[in-house]
């Protein structure tokens, strides 16, 4: 039986607890199941993603509603946190975010409009996004960026890069970075090169169809240690929670990416 952290999973998504532009999504999510275990898997943590699947100018999206449903299984949830840099007091909301126990911090620069790099002067001198990064240093939490392309309604993919976080992680030497989607699907050689070359930042491979990872990160075992697990569950039609990790450990094999890097990185 094999123990697997995921760390990508939109619960209020499933519960379909979204606005009501966004609900076209739904329809990617028909027929999915929330499966913890079968005969070869058992989902151990799940760390819950707030971030709507379109763009939104809400300040948290689904943080509060995905909250209530980890207070009801704080054995197995864990929770990002979220903020909107552009719409947000974002002081306000992260001390609060932070005072309810998450592990990191989900900034979704495709659906919010903003380029990662944003606070730097000469890409607008964005404060608010210089004091995330700061606070998340500060207190030792993780980023994770949705990185690559994104369908939702709303969505502007010019900010999709990964390569606008390598200013991020060389300002923040010691801020630990994560790379939602591997670049996906038009950089996954930038994301690659980024999580090879810098030692803060990391791979995370939602939402890659399980066929396709060795074809599209052929060279994912030299950075093993750099790479952790997520399903984007839901993601699309009949997709089932524990299923689609066995079929990730299936292909890829490395128990470390679909749980030990997880505890090491994330210090679960």
């Amino acid at each position: 039986m094999i123990k697997v952290i995921d760390a990508h999973v939109h619960y209020h998504i499933f519960a379909g607890k979204i606005p009501a532009h966004c609900k076209e999504f739904l329809e990617y999510a028909k027929g999915t199941k929330y499966t913890l275990k079968n005969e070869y898997v058992e989902l151990e943590k799940i760390i819950l993603v707030p971030s709507h699947p379109c763009h939104s100018d809400e300040c948290s999206d689904g943080f509060y509603i995905d909250y209530e449903e980890r207070r009801k299984n704080p054995d197995l949830y864990l929770q990002w946190g979220e903020v909107n840099p552009l719409t947000c007091n974002v002081k306000e909301e992260l001390e609060k975010q932070y005072s309810l126990g998450i592990i990191g911090i989900k900034l979704h620069p495709v659906h919010k409009g903003f380029k990662p790099n944003a606070y730097r002067e000469e890409e607008g001198g964005l404060k608010s996004l210089l004091f995330v990064y700061e606070f998340a240093e500060d207190h030792d939490l993780p980023i994770m960026f949705h990185t690559g392309t994104s369908i939702g309604v709303g969505s502007r993919n010019k900010y999709a890069d990964p390569i606008y976080i390598d200013d991020v992680a060389k300002d923040f030497p010691k801020l630990k970075i994560l790379l939602a989607h591997a670049g996906r699907p038009l950089w996954y050689e930038t994301a690659f090169y980024l999580v090879k070359s810098l030692n803060n930042v990391y791979l995370e491979i939602s939402s890659i169809p399980p066929k396709n990872l060795l074809k599209l990160l052929p060279r994912i075992n030299e950075i093993s240690k750099k790479v952790i697990y997520g399903s984007d569950f839901p993601a699309f039609k009949g997709q089932d929670l524990a299923d689609y990790a066995f079929q990730v450990y299936s292909i890829l094999k490395d128990e470390k990416i679909m749980r030990d890097n997880a505890k090491r990185i994330l210090k679960i």
